[in-house]
């Protein structure tokens, strides 16, 4: 049985580490990015007006 499934391709494994191990050794970083934008922005509810809105505008400057 697996505990871990790489998100880019079908293999499967038991300890955390050795996925970290194939994902480093087997995919490329521009691979890995793009998965990861690629999800994250499937799962972002948030539109560009909303994150204006919770921007409220200008922010204020922090004092030094």
């Amino acid at each position: 049985m697996t505990n871990y499934d790489c998100p880019l391709c079908s293999n499967g494994y038991e300890e955390r580490t050795d996925l970290r191990i194939h994902l480093e050794v087997n995919h490329r970083k521009s691979a890995i990015v793009s998965q990861l934008i690629e999800t994250t922005a499937a799962t972002d509810s948030m539109t560009a007006e909303d994150d204006e809105l919770a921007l409220g505008g200008n922010r204020p400057t922090p004092p030094l």
